[in-house]
C-alpha cells in the first residue's frame, strides 16, 4: 500500500509527546552551551592562530581536505542499507514495508525501539579508536586520523537516516548529512547555532510538495566543497588543540565521543522531525505548546469514542 494512502490526519499520542520534547529541545538549544564545548572553545580559537604558524601545517590542511573531499564523495555508495532496515521492520510485523517511503506509514513509537542504542554503538567504537591513535598521534598523522573519526560518523548518519526512511544516495540527502557533521565539528555555540538555522531552511525546503530529489549540479558541487572544507578545518583545530598545549589549554581527550555524540544528537533531531513533517505537513512542527496539548485532548477524545464504539 502506498504510504500517501496510510498518512493519519492528526499525530499519535506518542508523536504529540514528542513534538512537545522537541520545542522544548529547540528553545534549550539556543541557550545551551554543553560543559565539553565550554572547555574546548578557547583552545579552538588558539589551534585556530597555531595553525598559521606550524612549519608545514598548509600541506596537512591540504591533505586533510582532499582527503576529507574524497572521502565524502563517496557518501552515497556506502549508505546504509535499506534491505536491512525493511528485514527489521518486517520482523517487528511491518509488512506493509517494502521500500524507505514506506517508512512513513509507521509511528514513531513503532520506529524508536529500533533506533535503540546507535548513539552508543558509535560513540564507543569513536572513544575505542581514539584511545588506541592517540598516543602515537602527530601533526603529519592527523588527516588519515580525521579520515578515520569522519567515516565513522557518516556511517552513524546513514543508520540514523535511513530508519526514518531517507535515502543518503540523494544528492540533496548528502548535502543534509554534510550540514549535520558541520554542526557537529562547530568549535562555538554561535557557528553551531549558523549552522542549525540552515539546516532549520533546508528542512522547509525539502518538506514541500514541490519539491524535487534532483539537485542542480553545480550547486551541489559548490555547497559540497564549502561543507567538506568546514569539516575538515574544523576537526584539524579540534585535533591540533588536543595534542598541543597552546597556553596552558588543551581540548583533552574525549574529543572523538563528544563529535560523535554531536553527530548522533542532531541526525536523530533532524531526520525524526523530517519524518513527522512528511507524514502529517509542515505545520506539525511549528505547532505551540498551547496548540500540542489542544491537539493531545482532541486525539484522547477521539481515541475514547472509537473504543465505546467496540
Amino acid at each position: 500500500m502506498d504510504a500517501s494512502e496510510q498518512k493519519k490526519e492528526n499525530p499519535s499520542k506518542f508523536e504529540i509527546q514528542i513534538l512537545k520534547e522537541m520545542q522544548r529541545e529547540k528553545q534549550h538549544t539556543k541557550s545551551k552551551v554543553s560543559h565539553f564545548l565550554k572547555n574546548i572553545q578557547q583552545p579552538f580559537v588558539k589551534a585556530s592562530e597555531w595553525l598559521k604558524k606550524i612549519p608545514g601545517i598548509e600541506k596537512v590542511t591540504e591533505k586533510t581536505r582532499l582527503a576529507v573531499n574524497d572521502l565524502l564523495h563517496n557518501l552515497h555508495t556506502d549508505q546504509f542499507n535499506f534491505d536491512g532496515i525493511i528485514d527489521k521492520y518486517k520482523a517487528l510485523g511491518f509488512e506493509q514495508i517494502s521500500k524507505p517511503d514506506d517508512i512513513t506509514t509507521l509511528n514513531l513509537e513503532d520506529i524508536e525501539p529500533l533506533i535503540g542504542d546507535i548513539c552508543k554503538k558509535y560513540k564507543t567504537l569513536a572513544t575505542n579508536e581514539e584511545e588506541s591513535t592517540s598516543a602515537a598521534i602527530s601533526i603529519q598523522g592527523m588527516p588519515k586520523d580525521i579520515v578515520a573519526l569522519i567515516n565513522l560518523n557518516r556511517k552513524a548518519v546513514n543508520e540514523y537516516a535511513a530508519h526514518y526512511g531517507f535515502d543518503i544516495g540523494l544528492d540533496k540527502e548528502r548535502i543534509f548529512a554534510l550540514n549535520i557533521l558541520e554542526y557537529a565539528a562547530c568549535g562555538s555555540e554561535a557557528a553551531k547555532r549558523s549552522v542549525m538555522e540552515r539546516i532549520i531552511v533546508q528542512t522547509k525546503q525539502m518538506s514541500g510538495k514541490t519539491a524535487e530529489d534532483y539537485m542542480d549540479k553545480t550547486v551541489f558541487l559548490s555547497m559540497f566543497s564549502k561543507l567538506t572544507s568546514a569539516i575538515s578545518i574544523n576537526l584539524l583545530k579540534a585535533k591540533i588543540g588536543e595534542v598541543l598545549p597552546i597556553d596552558g589549554a588543551v581540548i583533552g581527550s574525549g574529543f572523538n565521543a563528544y563529535f560523535t555524540n554531536e553527530v548522533c544528537s542532531a541526525a536523530q533531531f533532524f531526520y525524526k522531525q523530517r519524518f513527522l513533517i512528511k507524514k502529517y505537513g509542515l505545520d506539525v512542527i511549528n505547532l505551540s505548546e498551547k496548540d500540542l496539548m489542544l491537539l493531545e485532548e482532541r486525539t484522547q477524545d477521539e481515541n475514547e469514542e472509537g473504543f465505546s464504539e467496540k
